[in-house]
């Protein structure tokens, strides 16, 4: 269920057909506002597939619903036939995983080269990931993908209150339930590094807003705290 605050109410007031709208300064549009815990722009979590469809002027056109209810299933059929050389640990780890994935579904937008990803639980959006092509997109009043890595990690965790979690190319910010990728480069070691925008890497960044952290139990310890401020 959506909270009607201030913010929800105010992209309630956006249809389809009206031409962009500005938040915060006449170069910021609200299509593109990132919300922590209510999507990016008319992308509002709790819509249908066939809400979300209302926004094809903006966004671009729906491409198929990917769905996984056949995992579980698949996972199965893989442990049967492997079940010699996995652990218990591992096989409860695989059939977690089926399960998450079981009502779940995912889905692009298309409008240009650059998509914008939607993931669905029971029907109803939940996830909202957009790229560095999407150049509108702008979170407390800044142009997420006009920064510098370290400002857009700092920024983040201003807003979430307390330090990300990092491995690899991925930041997560959990109080706010948004994911960076490719804006931060975890070692093996465990030091994180903002990356340069010399990494070729630095050009596949995007931001996911989700309505819950994604919080994994399995992965967790994969994970490394760090603060950029």
């Amino acid at each position: 269920m959506i909270r009607r605050s201030f913010l929800t109410l105010l992209l309630a007031t956006l249809t389809p057909v009206a031409g962009p709208r500005h938040a915060r300064g006449e170069d910021m549009n609200a299509d593109w506002l990132i919300a922590p815990h209510h999507g990016i722009g008319r992308l509002t979590f709790g819509l249908s597939a066939d809400e979300v469809a209302a926004f094809a002027p903006v966004y671009g056109e729906q491409g198929s619903l990917i769905t996984y209810a056949e995992k579980p299933a698949a996972i199965e059929e893989m442990i049967a036939l492997n079940r010699s050389s996995l652990s218990d640990e591992t096989i409860e780890i695989l059939r977690q995983s089926a399960r998450d994935l079981e009502n779940r579904a995912s889905q692009n937008l298309t409008k240009g080269r650059v998509p914008v990803l939607l993931e669905y639980q029971d029907n109803r959006l939940d996830g909202v990931a957009v790229e560095a092509g999407h150049t509108e997109a702008h979170f407390a009043g800044q142009r997420v993908f006009s920064l510098d890595a370290r400002e857009v990690l700092a920024l983040f965790e201003c807003a979430n209150g307390a330090p990300g979690r990092y491995n690899s190319t991925e930041a997560a910010f959990d109080n706010i339930a948004v994911s960076l990728f490719s804006f931060s480069i975890t070692s093996p070691s465990g030091k994180v590094y903002p990356m340069p925008r010399t990494n070729p890497n630095f050009q596949e960044r995007s931001v996911t807003v989700r309505l819950a952290p994604y919080r994994p139990a399995h992965e967790l310890d994969q994970f490394v705290e760090f603060s950029f401020k």
